[in-house]
């Protein structure tokens, strides 16, 4: 059975093992009596790297501190809600020269919409496939080899002109001692290269900010707490650069959109980080909330079978359980997360396959 419209509130807990899910309906307020829905053998959290600590803690299972600070009955000592990773990037505009202008603008006249819908149909042209174009990964020389890539560079073939499309993805204002923050400014034609941080040493936290489960929690990311990040981040803009003026992009591609209320050269460093410091913003690739370990890990909150350490009949299946983040999107490895417990499920429990 798929419920949907319904939120849930807290896991149920008979001493060590859970027992059920409270569940409220979306729409409902707090006073609302909930619903709960017993467990026969197992309960899965798939909430997410945020939701997942957040019902967790919501439920007494976190860091015992926190948990009492809310009135929350302790039910595990654990360090849900630590270990916060995630993605950024930095949006740079690069406008297109006079006569090399990029077919990808729409101003959402009539003519233009039949010219997307058009598009769709015929399976070509700007809205048949994704806009984000081309990838590269690179190593910054910031972390140790074996690391691997932690740099990634988004190439997109146009420039946003909606400042509430923006707003709604990506939190961002529009700011009267930031030009460069009005997408209605933005270049007519032109390309947007993203250089992103993929490997952040950085790491933040999911906290409760009432035991009421209609307030949500509180995120912070601690983005560059570690300047090492900064640092990578900075190698990565220099690669764009480097990129965008060189051929055969340079060929079509003008100098790059500055944002003039940086009191820095362009060419500085120093304007670099306060560009990234001002406009980097997450990629949504959250992880690492319930991180994975074996027991007697002080950091671990499930163990290499997904079951949470000291408690029955509970697992968590999501990029929370990840220790550390990937370099690379976070969809397929999350995927693999499911399908693996999926895997045991079955082998434990004796279920054939599909």
């Amino acid at each position: 059975t798929v419920l949907t419209d319904h939120t849930a509130t807290r896991l149920v807990f008979q001493g060590s093992r859970a027992t059920g899910v409270c569940l409220r309906q979306a729409s409902q307020n707090s006073g609302t009596p909930e619903i709960v829905v017993r467990a026969r053998r197992e309960i899965i959290v798939c909430a997410g790297t945020v939701g997942t600590p957040w019902l967790l803690m919501l439920s007494g299972v976190g860091p015992a501190a926190h948990i009492r600070e809310h009135g929350i009955e302790l039910v595990a000592d654990l360090p849900v809600g630590e270990n916060l990773q995630d993605h950024l990037f930095v949006p740079t505009m690069f406008p297109c020269k006079p006569g090399k202008e990029a077919l990808f603008f729409h101003d959402k006249s009539p003519k233009d919409i039949i010219r997307l819908l058009g598009e769709y149909v015929l399976g070509r042209g700007m809205a048949a496939f994704t806009w984000v174009t081309s990838l590269a990964f690179l190593r910054s020389g910031l972390r140790k080899e074996e690391d691997g890539n932690d740099l990634q560079v988004h190439f997109v073939p146009l420039v946003l002109h909606d400042n509430e499309l923006a707003t709604k993805n990506f939190g961002t204002e529009v700011r009267a001692d930031r030009p460069i923050t009005d997408a209605n400014k933005a270049p007519t034609h032109g390309v947007t290269i993203l250089p992103s941080l993929i490997l952040p040493h950085s790491t933040g936290t999911v906290k409760l900010n009432s035991a009421d489960p209609s307030v949500y929690p509180a995120i912070d990311p601690r983005y560059f707490e570690a300047d090492v990040d900064m640092q990578q981040m900075v190698e990565a803009y220099k690669f764009v650069r480097k990129v965008a003026t060189t051929g055969p992009l340079s060929e079509v591609l003008d100098a790059e959109k500055i944002d003039e209320s940086i009191p820095h050269p362009p060419e500085s460093e120093a304007y670099m980080r306060e560009h990234i410091a001002r406009s980097a913003i997450t990629i949504y690739h959250p992880v690492g909330t319930a991180r994975m370990g074996l027991a007697g890990d002080p950091k671990a909150v499930v163990g290499p079978t997904l079951k949470v350490h000291g408690l029955f009949g509970l697992r968590v299946a999501d990029a929370s359980i990840m220790p550390t983040t990937v370099s690379g999107n976070t969809n397929a490895p999350s995927i693999m997360i499911g399908e693996r417990v999926a895997e045991l499920l079955k082998s434990e429990y004796g279920l054939a396959s599909a």
